[in-house]
């Protein structure tokens, strides 16, 4: 399931078996890469969709890079966050106030809405 209106939770396995908490808004997929924003900026990286899962999908990144050529940065995991999920594994980490959803269309509004435009484009 790939939307630009839902929210993902992020697992890039480049950052080893523990990856830093990181969510995606407003997801584009394109032939040789993908953009999203997280709550800070916007991102984009190269490679190729593996696969659409029921619930997300797996991204290949394959980048090249100025010192390296090109570098194999392995599976990056975007999947759909439930409400569930996000007072569980989200929530706790959130600086600042964040009101209480009573819905996952409710938590997508709000981070579509105050997140969708941060940063820089891609």
């Amino acid at each position: 399931m790939i939307s630009d209106k839902v929210l993902y939770l992020v697992k890039d396995s480049s950052f080893g078996p523990n990856p830093p908490l990181q969510l995606a808004i407003c997801v584009e997929v394109h032939d040789n890469w993908v953009g999203f924003h997280s709550t800070g900026r916007g991102h984009q990286f190269f490679g190729k969709l593996v696969k659409e899962t029921e619930d997300g999908f797996i991204w290949h990144r394959v980048e090249n890079t100025l010192e390296e050529g090109i570098r194999d940065f392995g599976m990056i995991v975007f999947k759909a966050l439930t409400l569930e999920e996000y007072n569980t594994k989200v929530r706790p980490f959130v600086e600042g106030t964040v009101p209480e959803f009573n819905s996952t269309e409710e938590l997508y509004e709000f981070y579509y809405s105050n997140f969708a435009e941060r940063g820089y484009h891609y």
